[in-house]
């Protein structure tokens, strides 16, 4: 059994849309409905996890990715009430310390994994970061949790080279942005057509900027994909690009909206597919999961098949798995799938061998 940390921000019901009246998706009940879960279970106590005390971040630590005026703006705004900020974003009096604890908590996870205190983490932290740019908000997310981490671990731990891997059903934007010229951190994405799908960004064809083109890896995955498709796809692009990367660290940008029963998007993924994906890299590599999307109410059976997955234990089989590999293996979706990994293929092989 692998040693796997966790660690929760505990003040994140500070953050709550209806403090000031906004509706969103994004609210407590998420990171609620996964600790319920996980006390009426004993996850923790079954996976033999330890628990890593939240701390909070510093200006310093945010300020390795994100701009000094960003993120004035993020302190005051909150600090004066918050508000609605546009983008699906909102503040709250409370969000400031909120997000310091949620980025705290983050770095703690890789703290412990950098230092060989665990051999894998999960962060289990709201509002998500993924969409969040170096200098705006974006789709639920204020600072990017993943890229502070990733800097956090160079600069602190010299680790050379970080992968960030997303399996949110929303591409990586504010990630892939952030590094886009960056050829010591490999962005791969795996998520919905962004064609008529938030954040309309991530296409096979955005492959990064020089020097680090091919460093930015954008897999489109049409409607109704599901496991076989997302194990296609790291049986015979992913893990091949993460071999030849050789990263000291995985950042799993762990979305759970790729979820059969998400109402947001529409992917097949079940607890089969989630497993599969985060034990085949964390069996590889030291893997660091940050919690992202996933707005349904089986966050928590998911969250422990990830925990499951991290420290290297089994799990009883889904019972939906048939079903839905059946219905990921229509023919229209197949064949959308198998044109858009080609085209992948095509325009990454003239940067790794795939």
């Amino acid at each position: 059994m692998s040693s796997t940390g966790v660690v929760y921000n505990s003040n994140h019901e500070l953050h709550d849309y209806m403090l000031k009246g906004f509706p969103s998706p994004e609210s407590p009940a998420r990171l609620q409905r996964i600790m319920q879960h996980f006390r009426d279970n004993q996850v923790l106590e079954n996976n033999n996890c330890k628990v890593l005390s939240p701390a909070s971040a510093s200006a310093l630590d945010i300020l390795r990715v994100h701009t000094e005026d960003y993120f004035s703006f993020v302190r005051s705004r909150s600090l004066s009430g918050g508000g609605w900020l546009g983008n699906d974003t909102y503040l709250c009096e409370g969000s400031f310390e909120v997000l310091l604890q949620a980025v705290g908590s983050v770095l703690e996870a890789g703290k412990a994994v950098a230092t060989g205190q665990c051999d894998n983490a999960f962060a289990l932290v709201r509002p998500p970061g993924h969409h969040a740019h170096a200098d705006r908000h974006s789709g639920f997310c204020v600072f990017n949790n993943a890229a502070i981490l990733a800097r956090y671990l160079q600069q602190i731990y010299s680790c050379s080279k970080i992968a960030i891997v997303n399996i949110d059903a929303h591409a990586s934007d504010g990630t892939q942005d952030i590094f886009n010229a960056d050829a010591s951190v490999l962005c791969i994405s795996v998520h919905q057509d962004p064609s008529d799908f938030y954040p309309f960004k991530g296409f096979i064809r955005e492959m990064g900027f020089m020097p680090a083109v091919g460093y930015t890896l954008n897999m489109e995955m049409p409607q109704e994909a599901g496991n076989p498709e997302y194990s296609i796809f790291f049986e015979e692009v992913g893990l091949k690009v993460l071999e030849q990367f050789g990263p000291d660290i995985v950042i799993m940008e762990c979305g759970f909206d790729s979820y059969y029963k998400e109402k947001l998007a529409k992917l097949n993924l079940t607890v089969d597919g989630y497993y599969d994906i985060v034990s085949r890299i964390c069996n590889r590599w030291h893997t660091i999961a940050l919690l992202e999307g996933g707005y349904h109410d089986d966050l928590g059976l998911l969250a422990d098949v990830v925990l499951q997955a991290l420290a290297g234990n089994r799990y009883t089989k889904d019972e939906v798995d048939q079903i839905n590999l059946l219905a990921s293996r229509q023919s229209s979706c197949r064949r959308i799938f198998e044109n858009k990994l080609n085209e992948l293929k095509n325009l990454m092989s003239s940067y790794w061998i795939i």
